[in-house]
Order: C-alpha cells, then sequence, then structure tokens
C-alpha cells in the first residue's frame, strides 16, 4: 500500500469517528455500503476499524483500544491523540482548502431512517448473538493450548531433574581378592571366575592368548586406565608399556533393566584388568583395574 493511499485511509478512519454514531447499526450498515464501493479502507487499521465498528453496532464491543495505537479510546475507536495528530497532520491541512480532493473524500451522507423492525435488523441481531459465542469458543480452544503447553513443559523438566537419579554416576568395582598366579588358560578362567561367577548370571568365554602392551596393570585398583596414560609425556609411556602374555577373555551381563559387556585381560601374576562397557545410558569408568 501507498504512503499517500495510507495517509487517506486514517484520515478517512478520523472524519468517519468524528462525524457519526457507531452505536446505530444503521449508520454502520451505510458506510459498510459505501465502502463496499469504494474500497477506501484496505490495510490491517482499516479491516480493524471496520470490526470495532460493527462491534459497538451490535452492543458486543469490549475492546475500548484504539485501532490504530492500541492506547485506550473514549470513543471505543480512536483515542484523542491519534484524532488530533491525523486531524491536524499537514495531509489533513491540505485537504481541507482543495475542493477537488474535498470532493474526493466526502464523507457519506448516510439517511437514518425511522427506526423499523425490519429484516435486515433482524439478521443483525442474529449475527450479534453468533459472534460471542464464536469468541468464547476461540478462547477456550487458546486456553486449552496453552494448559497443554504448559503441562509438557512441566513433564520436561520433572524428566530432566529426575535423569541424575535414574542414571547415577557407577564408581568402578574393585576386587577383594588376592591375586594368584597361573599357568594356563583354565587357571586363569577359574581365577576370573570368583568375581564373575555363573550363579549370578555371568557368561565368560575365552577369545585368545595375547601379548599386549599391558602397562596399565601397573596402575593402582580402582583407577582408570585412560586418565593414567593421559597424564604421562612421550619419554615416560615408552619406559610405562611392556609386552606381556595375557589371556583374554569376553564377560556378558543380562538383566532385565540393564546389560553389561567387557573383555577382562588375566597375566601371569594372577591380577586382572577389566575393560567394561554398560549400555544402560550411564557413564561409568569404561577401563579400571580390577585386582
Amino acid at each position: 500500500m501507498g504512503d499517500e493511499k495510507f495517509k487517506q485511509e486514517l484520515f478517512y478512519m478520523v472524519r468517519l469517528t468524528s462525524k457519526y454514531d457507531f452505536t446505530k447499526m444503521e449508520v454502520v450498515e451505510g458506510i459498510f455500503r459505501l465502502e463496499s464501493e469504494r474500497r477506501i479502507l484496505d490495510s490491517v487499521f482499516g479491516c480493524r476499524f471496520k470490526s470495532r465498528i460493527f462491534d459497538i453496532a451490535a452492543g458486543a464491543n469490549t475492546d475500548k483500544s484504539c485501532v490504530l495505537c492500541g492506547q485506550p479510546a473514549d470513543n471505543g475507536v480512536i483515542c484523542n491523540h491519534c484524532m488530533e495528530t491525523i486531524g491536524g497532520s499537514e495531509y489533513a491541512r491540505s485537504r481541507t482548502p482543495n475542493e477537488q480532493r474535498e470532493k474526493e473524500f466526502k464523507l457519506p451522507k448516510i439517511a437514518i431512517p425511522k427506526l423499523k423492525k425490519t429484516q435486515k435488523t433482524e439478521k443483525a441481531v442474529a449475527e450479534e448473538k453468533n459472534k460471542v459465542p464464536v469468541k468464547l469458543i476461540l478462547q477456550g480452544v487458546l486456553t486449552a493450548v496453552l494448559v497443554i503447553v504448559l503441562c509438557f513443559q512441566l513433564w520436561v523438566l520433572s524428566l530432566w531433574r529426575s535423569i541424575p537419579t535414574i542414571n547415577p554416576l557407577e564408581e568402578p568395582k574393585v576386587s577383594e581378592q588376592v591375586p594368584v598366579a597361573v599357568a594356563s588358560e583354565e587357571e586363569a578362567t577359574k581365577q576370573l571366575a570368583i568375581d564373575f561367577p555363573e550363579s549370578q548370571g555371568y557368561t565368560i568365554t575365552f577369545a585368545r592368548m595375547d601379548k599386549d602392551y599391558v602397562g596399565r596393570f601397573l596402575i593402582d585398583k580402582g583407577a582408570c586406565c585412560e586418565e593414567v596414560e593421559e597424564q604421562l609425556t612421550d619419554e615416560e609411556r615408552y619406559d610405562y608399556f611392556f609386552t606381556e602374555e595375557v589371556y583374554v577373555y569376553h564377560i556378558s551381563l543380562n538383566e532385565p533393566t540393564m546389560a553389561k559387556l567387557g573383555v577382562a585381560e588375566v597375566n601371569s601374576s594372577g591380577s586382572i584388568l577389566v575393560m567394561g562397557s554398560f549400555n544402560d545410558g550411564r557413564k561409568t569408568d569404561s577401563h579400571y583395574k580390577y585386582r
């Protein structure tokens, strides 16, 4: 919409508001008839203006704010500040002495007949009765949506606060058994079965005999291998790792709410290193010295 057209529309609304009584339905209907021919009020503000004067005429208006700026309006349509600002603007003053422009902007001459109970009046009353329930229904739907959104936010908040209790941090498990030297796969299996008994649901499967870098067997019980190794310099790392034959096993445990998988290495002195992972969502130490 051009600037000139917008100024024309504002000035037109101010002049209508200052001249006519919108509490009379026949006045508003006359404005609407002429508006359908002239098509002046096409902007958002124009649509608000038409909707407001119809509500006033139908007796359903509860909004007393200005359709232009939103401030309180004594006449229920346009506030005094907007009336004075637009009516006293340079655009308005330029239209007053110009007969041609005045003719273009001439307000509709609305003949107000004697009040009679006509078919149109009855239709307006029916529209008024129907309009109020529609507004109430829309308000009810909007309220219900807001309540649902609020409940969802509260549910997410409660879920977030419960996560630490559902998935607590699990400390590394440390064996209380004393290492016993082993010389075969069978002896290594028996030592491992002491801490992971079949009666408790553990399954131990021998994988292979391997010669690995087993410097991590030097860490303290319960310490994380990765944390120790990350702190070593290149020189310390060279001296720290050495190779030794170890027995490698796979360990599994299946429970209704959790499954544990891990790899265990047993060296000749009977020390056991367990590298476990837990798939129940908890953050646990995946590498630690067992015994």
